[in-house]
């Protein structure tokens, strides 16, 4: 059976780790949902995948790809020393804070707005 190109996911990028090559995670467009997550977190690390919650991603792909990047290479890092990992409910990268709080399927993955900035809705 063929699927129509509105149920096709859409890859939009893939982030590798740079220390581990074949480390590799893609981010998707969910042809159900209105977002993007991640595929592969499960697979490498039994972690929740994460959604990406925000409303211009393509303003913001880069950002997001390097964001995703340091989460991923900070899993593989813990497990290569034998540690445990955790998610943050909120980290600082790169002078920004983010948010990655549990969403039930997904760890849903925002950046929070700075003083003066408009909010997402939660």
């Amino acid at each position: 059976m063929e699927t129509s190109a509105s149920e096709r996911k859409i890859e939009l990028l893939k982030v590798q780790n740079q220390k581990k090559p074949e480390q590799v995670i893609s981010v998707v467009r969910d042809p159900h949902g209105e977002g993007f997550h991640t595929e592969g977190l499960t697979r490498l690390f039994g972690l929740k995948e994460i959604w990406i919650d925000t409303r211009n991603i393509s303003e913001s792909v880069v950002e997001y790809a390097r964001v995703l990047s340091f989460i991923m290479e900070s899993i593989s890092e813990a497990q290569d020393l034998g540690l445990p990992f955790g998610y943050q409910d909120t980290f600082t990268f790169h002078g920004l804070t983010y948010s990655l709080k549990d969403g039930g399927t997904y760890r849903v993955l925002r950046r929070v707005p700075e003083f003066g900035q408009a909010a997402y809705d939660e």
